[in-house]
């Protein structure tokens, strides 16, 4: 232990130069973050004032939907405090408050450019602090004067993030500052780059800069970091929290990158703390709380010191750790700790051995009973006798080691009524005084003991905890501080910021808001003001729309005020933003609305009509300028050449009144993406040309994992139309602009979710002004615009006949596909809906018998059918196994016929969407969900109806074609007949139904159970839809069996049929098939050659997918998009190879669209544990 008292001083003296010992410098009080000081408070704390924040704090993610928050430390303006001043940042209006901590009177604020999420640093009469514009800045804390300002990324290029606009490179990280030297990190995707930097604390003069920490994610399993959480350090190593993920290691003094450390890939999140030379680290493990112990020098994983004791915060003392459970407070004794931490696994490992002894020695009893050996009878007794009781034995000595580990324990309920039903957040240890907030409550205990000195009660949930000037300061979720101390106070202070309120923008400026809002049509989204006077404009827009406002000053002094305005007015930072940034620094698309207060005021002004053009938003963005009747002729004239020039896009012009309207159309170019593979030929590809490299960050966000189906449920894709991102979760859909993320709508549906599409196929679809989604029997068509539903479509019914599922879902003009297909067993969610009944588990009685094995085990670890319950469900996937009887979700590894759990349809129908009239009916028998295609006017789909004479029909022309060439036989032709798989296929015309031609196929090899059906330029592709571990097969040459067979759609005739050694559902672009890891031409199935880049030889074209994979590929015509790890991107047009798009994780099947000239990849990782550092939409 005497390295723990030389570590601990160490950081502590290089950390509180210049501070006083009664400070709370930084957060969780050190550079340690060991939230202990040795300021002694008295015993009991009386409340002495609130500050309430105007605004609740806002994390900068969303909360998680299936596990405990991993990197959520903003949730609360933390506070840091020296001598009589105390300092918080605000993650809404972008202001650093100094705050008196005895009257809690405003001392100061200051305006960053971005959200302050962490907490700063004060030291020596100087403030820092990091913020989400990318900038690091020092301030004197007398004033609030800017000291220095700093930014370690190469531009300010900003990003629209959850909502805000931020930089590409926030510094999400809490600094360190350590024996005069300041570290940060900044940047949140790999992709973009992450910045590592260390500066000279009185100067900001860079020490060193690590800018190629962005570049790990091909060396990384979960594809790179995101710098997130606060920094903490040991005597050699800088460690970064990466958010969901576990820290990466630095060296301190260089800046090079060590390694990540090792939690086993499931432990994650941003809580760090230092103590001696052991790092603790780690929010969660897969839905529990878990912190894991690691050599602080060396980074190795030294495992759950503290295992039984799952902790949401800890505090630990050289003797004693203090820990904060879901059940209440514990004191461990460390030392016993470790002695039990050592024995246990060698007494597990006794038992173990024991437990198999006795196995033996009671076999040897039996035979000796039953063979009257009395010898042997009494020698097994004795070792029957000896080792049950060496068993006894070590359970009690494994329940003495255990019970000495604990010092003492206080339950919740011990705590009293207030902390009975409200959860334990954070701790802190001052003196010999122990505080912990939690939901509702702040309590203070002994040290020592453990007795409860006093609770009182909070606002909100308590998140963090200073103590500091004889006082405790708790911070909670609802952006209020609540100071206790000594002093009987015989009056509660509650101060505010200045008392929000939303200041009237003037009648002129109201009057002209509105006739902005009818001229443009545009009410939501994003707006920019390009150039203003005093902010009057924005302020009324603000009012009158739910517009998330950019207001763009140059000159100094109107900007000064125009952010003065806005603040006073509670709209600054939360719902408009002033600042002189560079039109080009704005993120392209952004702007549904663009205007000009100063232009609006007559002001003679420059508009970068090219810039404006260029973030303009696609399909309706509308840039209106007023007072232009005043302009001189050239400026209008060279205004709207410029955006023409410059639009990229259709467009309109309008002028009346004075008012110039330019509305930026579709740009050319851009493609859709409407159903599950793209369209209805489902070719898993897009004509979209404005896809293609370099690809850079457009905006993130919502929606994040909560409303989403598990990953492994390999659930629908998103939809991309018009300008407009439709995503489908868990019987709700929702709708998003595609091009700034701005929320649409939601709409709960029953039975809108389907798993397995793989297998099942996808039930929504969308045109250019509705989206369809399917949902038990019926089809909602619900407006693009407003998800109100504008009709509904039924699966038709003979009288008397079964109640059909609506399975495939297609539109090709003002035609709905659709086909009747057999119910599943049971609905989604059926598990839970029947064992929870008004909130509480039901009995075991009445459970499911099949589920009652899996109930009890259930509620042995979930007492309460609770949130935590819940995201078991989803994390274990038990809201859609129940449901019904899939075909394998693992990939098929050699030929074989149909299996009976295929998803079938009995009918193809369609319907005339303006009218609802139902166009035409085919009932089928066995017709595979996954089958129906459309192309060419035509439907093609399977059945399995062929009669004896027709399988022979369809064996003697393969053996004709084989003859032919068009055939290639692989290892199929030697199968048994009932492994062979011979089915219908079926051409109808798509506007009569009328039966254009059928004919019995062979397709053995084909895909089987999962084969599915593609069209291309008259061709009709017949594969299988594989996908996941399947590299072991691959690289053994046991898939060389797996087969596409093309037939042509006018005639039904065969074109080719090869087995072509594919591992995933192949993609077609053009007359190209991509079947990874080659490709080959459409007309005749060869594989595609290229000449090798290095020896030039001529060699297969091949891409790489390196690492764990799953789900399909999708593309444009120039690039192909897939998981390995962490999304991927290859570029066939430049041949540049792979690119990884590190830190997220796709989903199991499709999540990667290219439409309306983006790529988009949705939140699809749900119910997924990895440590990917993010979740998240791009």
């Amino acid at each position: 232990m005497k390295s723990f008292r030389w570590m601990v001083l160490v950081c502590l003296v290089s950390f509180t130069q210049g501070s006083s010992a009664s400070d709370w410098p930084t957060y969780r009080h050190d550079g340690n973050r060991s939230a202990v000081s040795s300021e002694s408070m008295p015993g009991q704390l009386n409340p002495q004032w609130i500050f309430e924040s105007r605004h609740q704090p806002m994390s900068a993610w969303p909360m998680p939907g299936e596990e405990t928050p991993r990197m959520h430390t903003d949730r609360a303006y933390h506070v840091v405090v020296a001598g009589r001043t105390l300092f918080f940042g605000n993650n809404i209006d972008n202001h650093i408050y100094a705050l008196d901590t005895r009257t809690a009177e405003e001392r100061w604020r200051f305006a960053a450019g971005g959200s302050i999420r962490f907490a700063p640093i004060v030291h020596e009469g100087s403030l820092f602090f990091g913020s989400d514009d990318g900038n690091v800045y020092c301030l004197n804390t007398a004033d609030g004067s800017l000291v220095w300002k700093y930014r370690p990324s190469p531009s300010g290029e900003r990003v629209i993030g959850n909502g805000r606009m931020i930089s590409l490179w926030p510094v999400r990280t809490g600094l360190l500052l350590e024996g005069g030297t300041l570290y940060l990190a900044a940047g949140i995707f790999p992709y973009e780059g992450i910045y590592v930097a260390a500066l000279e604390a009185k100067t900001g003069r860079e020490v060193w800069l690590n800018d190629t920490a962005g570049d790990q994610a091909w060396g990384h399993q979960y594809g790179g970091m995101a710098p997130q959480g606060y920094l903490v350090a040991s005597s050699d190593n800088l460690y970064v929290p990466t958010g969901r993920g576990m820290p990466a290691a630095f060296d301190k003094l260089t800046g090079k990158f060590k390694k990540f450390l090792n939690a086993g890939g499931k432990v994650g999140g941003a809580w760090m703390q230092v103590a001696g030379n052991e790092l603790f680290a780690g929010n969660d493990n897969q839905g529990a709380e878990t912190k894991i112990t690691f050599d602080a020098t060396s980074g190795a994983n030294r495992g759950d010191q503290f295992g039984g004791f799952p902790s949401i915060d800890m505090v630990i003392t050289e003797a004693v750790a203090y820990l904060v459970t879901q059940k209440g407070l514990y004191a461990i004794d460390r030392a016993a700790n470790a002695k039990a931490a050592a024995a246990i696994p060698k007494l597990n490992t006794e038992e173990a051995d024991l437990v198999k002894s006795i196995t033996e020695i009671r076999e040897r009893h039996k035979t000796a009973a039953k063979d009257s050996n009395a010898g042997d009878l009494a020698k097994a007794t004795a070792e029957l006798n000896q080792a049950t009781g060496r068993l006894t034995a070590i359970a009690k000595e494994k329940e003495a080691l255990n019970a000495a580990r604990a010092k003492w324990f206080v339950s919740r309920e011990q705590m009293g009524p207030l902390t009975v039903a409200g959860q334990l957040g954070p701790i802190a240890l001052a003196g010999q005084t122990l505080f912990a907030g939690g939901e509702g409550y702040v309590v203070s205990l002994k040290a020592d003991t453990g007795q409860l000195i006093s609770v009182h009660g909070v606002e909100g949930t308590a998140m963090s905890l200073a103590v500091a000037d004889e006082r405790l300061f708790v911070s909670s979720d609802l952006g209020s501080i609540h100071c206790l101390g000594a002093q009987d106070s015989p009056k509660l202070m509650i101060k505010r910021t200045e008392p929000a309120k939303l200041v009237a923008p003037g009648q002129a400026a109201r009057e002209i808001a509105k006739e902005i809002e009818r001229r443009s049509g545009v009410s939501k989204g994003w707006c920019l003001v390009a150039g203003a006077r005093d902010g009057r404009l924005a302020k009324a827009l603000a009012r009158e729309t739910q517009m998330n406002i950019v207001v763009i000053e140059h000159d100094p002094e109107r900007l000064k005020t125009i952010r003065k305005e806005l603040y006073s007015s509670v709209l600054y930072g939360n719902r408009v933003v002033a600042a002189d940034w560079d039109y080009a620094e704005l993120p392209d698309y952004f702007a549904n609305l663009i205007v000009s207060e100063r232009a609006w005021l007559g002001d003679d002004m420059h508009l970068p009509v090219d810039q404006l053009a260029r973030v303009l938003r696609p399909t309706g963005g509308v840039l209106l300028l007023g007072s232009t009747a005043a302009w001189p002729k050239n400026r209008e004239v060279k205004v709207i050449k410029g955006l023409k020039a410059n639009a990229r896009a259709t467009h309109e012009v309008a002028k009346s009144n004075g008012w110039l309207k330019f509305t930026r159309g579709k740009l050319d170019g851009a493609g859709s993406w409407t159903g599950l593979y793209g369209n209805n030929s489902k070719t898993s590809s897009t004509r979209d040309r404005l896809v293609k490299g370099p690809l850079g960050v457009l905006w993130f966000g919502e929606p994040g994992s909560k409303y989403m189906v598990d990953r492994h449920a390999r659930s629908v894709s998103p939809l991309a139309i018009n300008g407009r991102l439709f995503v489908q979760g868990m019987e709700v859909v929702m709708a998003y602009d595609a091009y700034n993320g701005t929320f649409l709508w939601q709409r709960k549906i029953s039975g809108a979710v389907r798993v397995r599409v793989d297998v099942d196929s996808s039930n929504i679809t969308a045109n250019e002004d509705s989206i369809f989604v399917a949902a038990h029997d019926r089809v909602l068509q619900l407006d693009a615009q407003t998800g109100r539903t504008r009709r509904e479509f039924q699966v038709p019914r003979t009288p008397g006949g079964q109640v059909l599922r609506w399975g495939n879902i297609s539109v090709d003009g003002g035609t709905l596909f659709g086909t009747g297909a057999m119910p599943l067993a049971n609905e989604y969610g059926y598990l839970w809906n029947a064992l929870v009944k008004n909130g509480e588990w039901i009995a075991e009685a009445d459970a499911p018998k099949e589920a009652l094995a899996k109930f009890k085990t259930i509620k042995t670890s979930y007492p309460r059918p609770d949130n935590r319950a819940y995201d078991y469900f989803k994390r274990a996937g038990l809201h859609w196994h129940p449901i019904n009887t899939f075909p394998a979700w693992m990939p098929d590894f050699k030929p074989s016929s149909v299996a009976k759990t295929i998803m079938l349809s009995e009918k193809v129908f369609a319907y005339d969407i303006p009218t609802g009239e139902l166009i035409w009916e085919h009932t089928g028998k066995s017709i595979p969900n996954i089958s129906l295609v459309i192309g060419g006017d035509r439907v093609f789909f399977l059945q399995d109806d062929i009669s004896e004479t027709e399988r022979q029909e369809a064996r003697d022309s393969v053996r004709a074609s084989i003859k032919g060439g068009s055939y290639i036989p692989e290892g199929e032709q030697q199968l048994d007949e009932k492994d062979r798989d011979v089915r219908r296929v079926v051409c109808l015309n798509a506007k009569t139904g009328e039966e254009l031609w059928n004919r019995p196929q062979d397709l053995t090899g084909s895909g089987g159970t999962k084969l599915g059906l593609a069209y291309q330029d008259g061709k009709v592709l017949f594969f299988g839809h594989y996908s996941n571990h399947d590299e072991g097969p691959f690289n053994k040459g046991e898939l060389t069996w797996r087969r596409i067979t093309v037939l042509q759609g006018d005639s039904g005739s065969l074109l080719w049929s090869k087995p072509l050694n594919y591992r995933r559902r192949p993609t077609i672009v053009g007359d190209t098939i991509y079947i990874e890891p080659r490709r080959c031409d459409l007309a005749t199935g060869e594989i595609q050659k290229r000449s090798h880049p290095i020896t030039g030889e001529t060699v297969d074209w091949e891409f790489v997918r390196p690492g764990h994979s799953c789900g399909i590929v999708t593309a444009t015509p120039h690039n192909l998009f897939f998981r390995s790890y962490s999304g991927a991107i290859v570029n066939t047009e430049q041949d540049s190879g792979l690119q990884l798009f590190g830190g997220m994780r796709p989903g199991c099947w499709n999540s990667m669209i290219p439409a309306n000239g983006l790529l988009s990849m949705q939140e699809a990782s749900a119910g997924c544990t990895c440590n990917y550092s993010l979740r998240t939409t791009v």
